[in-house]
């Protein structure tokens, strides 16, 4: 049987309705290979949820408010018009509209990607699929089914041949209006704010390519049959892709000082979005200038974003509202004169033009923008901070994989500081490889670390300990005779120095040698370390000179009995080589309560009670009195 035209005329919607549906897929490969890979399964999937969401609301209500029987050009006043008796057309045309639905629904999700929680989400594409682009889609092309203008824009004569603003800018609008809801990632602004790069360009780039090959279903559909004017339409959107593509190339390269792929990448894309409106009557060189300058408005408006701190995840703003409304107005500023219908100039026409790129922005901006606010004080819009770290494919789904694990697991031991442990990570993996050698990064980070310690703590016993005798050095023990006389300040405790010089050293020294000498201070400190307590402090203060910190004591008697255990002590023979050598020691105490000076008062009394002993005679002790005359001498 042959195919008539109307037949061959539906089958060829049909199939650009397919092409439409594809870029789907295109912008799950876009937004997921810009994103973090912590953030790739939640993005994904919202490009699945939303397509769902459109199709049944735009299936239940959309469809009639957008092309039913008009009230005053606002709106359609048959929502359930898909569900009466309905031909072969109907259903064609409604499939191809329905994809339109899905797009501009679906450009939110790339833009609030890695903070927006999957609920709020979901509300989003409600009142875009539901709302907001099927009122204005009335607005502007209300009557194409029955090849009418019911629309009021329409009506006036506003061109926008695919949906430069009627698809792309109201999901932009929409997107603007998230964006100044929920604010800017974490880190990605502010003192220590960075750029956000995505882990997988070039699965990007390949959604690139796949919503380039759906764009030409996308504008050659929108003829709604396989007419004369396919084959330019075709052209001017693979001319204008381009052109934005290299156009944007070219600045990021002078700006920047090398190609920037996403900017590029953006740029292409800003090229279809601003050709799409007027494909059908430029001529080629004017999609190339039309997509030119896309392409620059689309990083121009990335620039201009990131300085007013709008953090779009993925450029959707500038491609879809930017270069949207730049296209729009190309309409009137770049199609010959003439296609705009009997009687318009181009002055006249881009004033329509200006008219419908401000009121839709309106609508779409505000209806968004306060029904998302709303939103808001119900149903948080954003994740917790805790959340977006971890990364909303864990945090809102659950999701995971072995490349993930092995993100989360560094990052969580870059916030914790903590290396000691191995990453684990599911074996025959390229995650597995990775945390392979970065295990062996840890290994060495952690000998490394372990010397470093060691050194530390090497040059801390230099700093604090004596290398003869293994004692505190002056330098600790007058850090805890500081301490303990502020703490006799505040308890009201008392305590007591013990000053000790060896009498008899020099000579030995002199005698027997420096080897002997300090044999025979080891054995000292030896003997004086098994008299003090734990809690007391005993210390090398220079030469023969000793010094013993009592923090707590009851009385002034104890002080002098420990004295006095010292002196029996030190007055045993000293083994040392083949010698039996004796010394005497005297001993200085200063008590002190916290009222009587600091730290180095005390150790200056200490001393002075020393040398009083040791004019008194060998083997001595004095407490220092008030009176220096008057140090009480032990009996």
């Amino acid at each position: 049987m042959p195919i008539d035209h109307n037949t061959f005329d539906q089958f060829w919607m049909l199939i650009c309705a397919v092409l439409v549906v594809s870029m789907q897929a295109g912008f799950t490969c876009v937004e997921s290979g810009l994103v973090r890979a912590k953030n790739s399964i939640n993005v994904a999937f919202k490009n699945l949820i939303d397509f769902c969401i459109a199709s049944v609301l735009f299936g239940l209500v959309g469809f009639g408010l957008m092309f039913g029987a008009s009230w005053h050009g606002l709106v359609g006043t048959t929502p359930d018009m898909l569900f009466g008796e309905v031909s072969p057309w109907m259903y064609v045309f409604f499939i191809f509209q329905l994809a339109f639905c899905g797009t501009a629904t679906t450009i939110i999700s790339g833009a609030v990607a890695e903070r927006m929680r999957f609920s709020a989400y979901c509300v989003s594409a409600l009142v875009v699929s539901m709302l907001v682009y099927p009122v204005i889609g009335h607005w502007a092309w209300g009557g194409a089914l029955e090849g009418t203008a019911s629309g009021w824009l329409a009506q006036l004569g506003f061109i926008d041949f695919a949906g430069s603003t009627v698809v792309h800018s109201v999901g932009g609008w929409a997107s603007l209006a998230c964006l100044m809801i929920i604010g800017p990632r974490v880190g990605r602004f502010g003192p220590n704010g960075r750029p956000i790069e995505g882990h997988n360009l070039p699965v990007a780039t390949l959604g690139v390519f796949l919503l380039w090959v759906g764009w030409f279903g996308f504008n050659g559909g929108s003829t709604l049959g396989f007419t004369a004017d396919v084959p330019l339409i075709i052209v001017n959107t693979a001319l204008g892709a381009a052109a934005g593509g290299i156009a944007a190339g070219v600045l990021t390269w002078r700006t920047m000082g090398r190609p920037a792929v996403d900017k590029i990448m953006n740029g292409v894309l800003a090229g279809l979005v601003a050709i799409t409106a007027n494909c059908h009557i430029v001529s080629p060189a004017a999609a190339l200038l039309v997509g030119a300058v896309g392409g620059l408005v689309c990083v121009l408006g990335m620039q201009m974003l990131e300085r007013l701190q709008i953090d779009d995840a993925v450029g959707a703003v500038p491609v879809h509202l930017f270069a949207g409304v730049w296209g729009t107005l190309a309409v009137a500023v770049c199609a010959p004169d003439g296609s705009w219908g009997e009687g318009v100039s181009r002055w006249q026409q881009l004033q329509i033009q200006a008219l419908g790129v401000s009121t839709i922005g309106l609508y779409s901006f505000g209806v968004s923008y306060v029904l998302l606010k709303l939103a808001n004080h119900f149903l948080p819009l954003r994740v917790s901070e805790d959340d977006e770290r971890i990364g909303l494919n864990i945090a809102e789904h659950g999701a995971s994989s072995a490349v993930l694990d092995l993100i989360v697991q560094m990052d969580r031991q870059a916030r914790r500081g903590e290396f000691s442990q191995h990453i684990e990570v599911e074996p025959e993996t390229e995650a597995a490889r990775i945390a392979m050698f970065y295990n062996a990064v840890l290994d060495k980070f952690s000998l490394e670390t372990d010397r470093r310690q060691m050194a530390l703590k090497k040059l801390a016993q230099l700093a604090n300990y004596d290398t003869l005798t293994g004692l505190g050095n002056r330098r600790l023990f007058q850090e805890a005779l500081k301490r303990a006389v502020l703490r006799a300040q505040l308890k009201g405790t008392r305590g007591a120095m013990l000053y000790i010089d060896l009498d008899d050293f020099k000579r030995i020294n002199d005698r027997f040698g420096h080897a002997a000498g300090d044999a025979l201070l080891r054995h000292a400190a030896a003997r004086m370390a098994e008299i003090a307590e734990a809690h007391d402090v005993l210390a090398r203060i220079g030469g023969d000179e000793f010094a013993l910190l009592l923090e707590t004591i009851a009385d002034t008697a104890q002080a002098v009995g420990v004295a006095e255990r010292l002196l029996a002590a030190l007055s045993q023979p000293f083994p040392v080589r083949e010698h039996s050598l004796r010394v005497h020691a005297s001993v200085g105490i200063s008590t002190f309560d916290g009222r009587d000076g600091d730290g180095a008062a005390v150790t200056q009394r200490s001393d002075e009670a020393m040398y009083t002993a040791k004019l008194a005679g060998k083997g001595g002790v004095r407490v220092y009195a008030l009176d220096p005359d008057e140090f009480a001498p032990v009996v």
